[in-house]
């Protein structure tokens, strides 16, 4: 018999078939269509969900190496500051991407894998760690110049604080790692220059900002060293509120 011709047979009886009869015949056939079809309509929903109740980011800060102690109170207090709509925006703060190029595990390689998936996407707008953890970010043009960032003002204020990195240098380190035998560069032991001595650098250029006298910000958070700084990325489309945080960070005295 055709298949088609037993497959008619079987809906035939089966219309004077009793409920438990036709309940088995419909999980038999068409289980896995309903659990599909399920199962997208409930991803559906989900996303829908999510795009309708995400917030908008007013500013993405990446504490690189750091570890939060007990930030909540103080971040939330820059909310405050901002009079941000919490119900529209929120502020992101991400201290939990560790990156050790000394190691190079998988925890560093997959964090560095999502660091630069980020930055080209333009999601984050300021980084905050230590200067041995910023200086390969520091020397691949990733920051706004204190120059371009700063209004004349602002930078007179902050300029005794300024974070230098030598265009020189950055000339040679880039013709360094292009020569395929220092593929596996180690940045730390590269010489770099004191990036608190200008005048000890051929062409200096402020991009970043030495965070000496913020107490609060330390009581927050575990940096690996003392010597902390704060750079906006040149990608940031949130420059005005970056440099509010900056402000927070520093107050006048």
């Amino acid at each position: 018999m055709a298949v088609m011709d037993e497959f008619k047979e079987e809906r035939e009886a089966l219309k004077h078939g009793t409920p438990k009869e036709k309940f088995t015949y419909f999980m038999d056939y068409y289980k896995w269509h309903v659990i599909i079809a399920v199962t997208v309509v409930i991803a559906a929903i989900f996303t829908i969900r999510g795009i309708l109740n995400r917030k908008e980011t007013a500013l993405s800060i990446c504490l690189l190496n750091t570890i939060e102690l007990d930030a909540s109170g103080y971040n939330e207090e820059f909310a405050k500051t901002l009079g941000l709509d919490t119900d529209k925006y929120e502020l992101f703060f991400d201290a939990e991407t560790w990156i050790d190029l000394d190691a190079l595990d998988e925890t560093t390689f997959a964090n560095s894998q999502k660091m630069m998936a980020r930055l080209a996407a333009g999601e984050l707008d300021v980084m905050i760690t230590d200067t041995d953890s910023i200086t390969n970010y520091s020397y691949q043009d990733d920051f706004f110049t204190m120059e371009d960032l700063l209004t004349p003002e602002q930078y007179q204020k902050y300029q005794p604080y300024f974070y230098y990195i030598d265009r020189k240098t950055y000339e040679e380190w880039h013709e360094y790692i292009s020569d395929p035998d220092n593929l596996l560069y180690d940045a730390d032991s590269y010489d770099f220059p004191d990036p608190r001595k200008p005048g000890e650098m051929a062409s200096p250029v402020a991009v970043g900002i030495f965070l000496d006298d913020c107490p609060d910000l330390r009581e927050c958070y575990h940096f690996k060293s003392d010597d902390v700084v704060f750079s906006v990325f040149a990608n940031s489309s949130h420059t005005e509120t970056a440099l509010q945080y900056l402000e927070y960070l520093m107050p006048e005295e």
